[in-house]
């Protein structure tokens, strides 16, 4: 199983005038790349049918590789997410199938932040078709536009892990009681170490990572396997997570030829609880 990364997204900068739902409705669609997520955008002021559609203008053709969704609802309702790219808003013109429809995973904690990986397509305009039962008000954190996925030929070694935790206020009042209030959460933090690597190139492929974001100044989208394909994401090919790395790297030269490098910290990003 091959872990990667990928930084940045396609859709920084876009005006929110650049997002169309199949609604029309037009309200917090600035929400859905301004990184922050700390805001929920809807795609609808009332539940809609199966078939709804988000769909973008890149402004020029750009070639795209994945699509992140992240801070979902989408788990509920057996729900689908299919990726389209076309030469035209229409989408009619050279219509390409990116990503097969694929149901979103419903297992805790994976099932609120979803990526969908594919072979590289260029085109302008791009399209998600959501289908579910029942009717749906579809919620999204953040949309990311994947220009490059980034494959890390070392995996994890033994001794990662996770935690999770709530964010919250809490009171304890003189009687004993407890009262709490939800900020936020589950915020996921994933410790990741690399432990024994021959020679310096798996190492500096860490580096390269821990540098392209600055050391955790900018965010990094962690993905757990890659699965380049076009057709329909496993559950595991899903798996991803919005963080932020630690601030410092360290490595120890074992001897001429090992080396041990530090456990990676990737913390996720906070988000509104929905």
């Amino acid at each position: 199983m091959s872990h990667g990364y990928a930084v940045g997204s396609a859709l920084s900068g876009l005006a929110a005038g650049s997002f169309t739902w199949s609604s029309g409705y037009t309200s917090d669609r600035s929400k859905l790349n301004d990184t922050l997520q700390d805001e929920i955008a809807a795609g609808s002021s009332s539940a809609q049918a199966s078939g709804q559609t988000l769909a973008w203008d890149l402004g020029s053709a750009q070639a795209l590789v994945g699509v992140a969704l992240l801070g979902h609802n989408l788990a509920s309702g057996a729900c689908a997410v299919k990726v389209e790219g076309a030469d035209d808003s229409g989408f009619s013109v050279n219509l390409v199938t990116a990503k097969a429809a694929s149901t979103i995973t419903t297992t805790a904690p994976n099932d609120r932040d979803t990526v969908l990986q594919f072979p590289s397509v260029t085109k302008r305009y791009w399209r998600l078709t959501f289908t579910h039962s029942g009717t749906k008000i579809i919620k999204l954190g953040e949309v990311l536009a994947l220009a490059a996925i980034t494959t890390l030929s070392r995996t994890k070694a033994y001794g990662h892990g996770e935690t999770e935790r709530y964010l919250q206020n809490r009171n304890d009042s003189p009687t004993g009681s407890v009262r709490s209030t939800l900020l936020s959460g589950p915020v996921r933090t994933k410790r990741i170490p690399f432990k024994e690597m021959a020679g310096t190139a798996q190492r500096d492929e860490l580096l390269s990572m821990w540098r392209a974001c600055l050391g955790g100044v900018l965010p990094l989208l962690w993905i757990e396997t890659i699965e380049s394909s076009a057709s329909a994401a496993t559950s595991a090919g899903m798996e991803c997570l919005w963080t932020k790395m630690n601030a410092s790297i360290d490595w120890t030269e074992s001897d001429f030829t090992i080396y041990d490098v530090s456990a990676f910290e990737l913390m996720g990003q906070g988000r509104e609880v929905i």
